[in-house]
């Protein structure tokens, strides 16, 4: 008898399923032109790989915090500047660098004087080496940005990547690979189309002293300053006495002395005429410190090649800020330099 049941069981069950089966079907016509709006190309698709794409980059860079970091301080870097060329034609490069060493000193504060924190002679060498070339390349680059356009020194005075790497390699033994290396050609051809040196683009009566390369020059001194105080942060990430606030303490103190030795010598000191030029003045140190801070944790986390290149990012932050702020129009060329040295950003963060 059970075995007679169990069957007629087993066959209710699957009438119970059909009428289930059609019941969702009939649901279905009903709702079917909305299926079948879904399933139209209405370029929905394409708008899902895009979004997919970016949120894949950003979670990559959220990952990588160091890489995070270094986004922060080529923004802030950009603002700095930008602030330095619309002060540029009122308030001296010496006094705005002046300034900018007050609020540095702002984060002695934070800096870790714990007893736990064993600071030797040596780390206190590479913290006074990188404030020194720090704020010696800084101030080189405020003093190129009163000759030339502000995108371009930015895109030279900050534009790390081939020379911190080489010398990282050297000096670090960190990796150079072939990738790299390519992204250091593409770099460097932006480095020259910024430039324009005249030897090989001409132009200004083929002077080689004219303002535009005069202030590539003195932003190339400031460059090589900054490759030099990246390798003393990286040595200092090493040794893991490295301190943010420690690092911009020393910048700021050093950013003091050297402008303050060229206004004594020149007696200078130039008046701010409005409210916005009072503001402008330590907003820009305000950006420069929380550019410096945001460097040194960017360089506790990842190498000089990744950070340098990724810095690169105030390249277009500048020429966009320079184009709103102080209504500078960047050439052609320029604006090709730039293109291209912010494409090899792009290409390190594909790495």
């Amino acid at each position: 008898m059970d075995r007679l049941v169990r069957p007629c069981e087993e066959d209710r069950s699957k009438n119970r399923t059909g009428d289930e089966e059609v019941r969702l079907l009939e649901q279905g016509e009903d709702s079917g032109d909305s299926l079948s709006k879904k399933r139209e190309p209405d370029g929905s698709t394409q708008k899902f790989h895009i979004s997919s794409a970016a949120f894949g980059l950003l979670s990559a860079i959220s990952r990588r915090r160091g890489i995070f970091y270094a986004i922060i301080t080529g923004v802030f870097i950009g603002l700095q500047m930008a602030f330095v060329g619309w002060l540029r034609s009122s308030i001296s490069p010496y006094q705005i660098m002046f300034w900018r060493g007050i609020i540095y000193l702002l984060l002695v504060a934070f800096v870790s004087w714990d007893a736990g924190v064993d600071y030797t002679v040596a780390d206190m060498i590479y913290y006074i080496g990188l404030g020194f070339f720090n704020a010696l390349g800084v101030l080189f680059g405020f003093v190129s940005a009163q000759l030339a356009h502000v995108g371009n020194t930015t895109a030279i005075t900050f534009n790390l990547p081939i020379p911190a790497t080489i010398v990282g390699f050297f000096v670090l033994g960190e990796t150079i690979t072939r990738y790299d290396i390519m992204l250091f050609a593409i770099n460097l051809i932006g480095l020259v189309l910024v430039s324009k040196p005249p030897f090989i683009f001409g132009g200004a009566g083929d002077s080689l002293l004219s303002d535009e390369f005069l202030g590539a020059l003195i932003a190339v001194a400031g460059l090589l300053c900054l490759v030099i105080m990246v390798i003393f942060s990286r040595k200092l990430a090493y040794r893991q006495h490295s301190d943010p606030a420690l690092s911009t303490i020393t910048s700021g103190m050093l950013s003091l002395i050297l402008p303050a030795m060229v206004l004594l010598y020149t007696q200078t000191w130039d008046k701010p005429s409005t409210l916005l030029e009072m503001l402008a003045i330590p907003s820009a140190g305000i950006c420069g410190m929380i550019a410096n801070v945001f460097l040194i944790r960017a360089l506790k986390l990842e190498t000089v090649s990744v950070v340098s290149v990724t810095v690169t990012i105030s390249i277009p932050v500048s020429f966009l800020l320079g184009l709103v702020m102080i209504q500078e129009i960047p050439d052609l060329v320029s604006v090709l330099g730039a293109i291209v040295v912010f494409a090899s950003t792009c290409g390190c963060l594909l790495k």
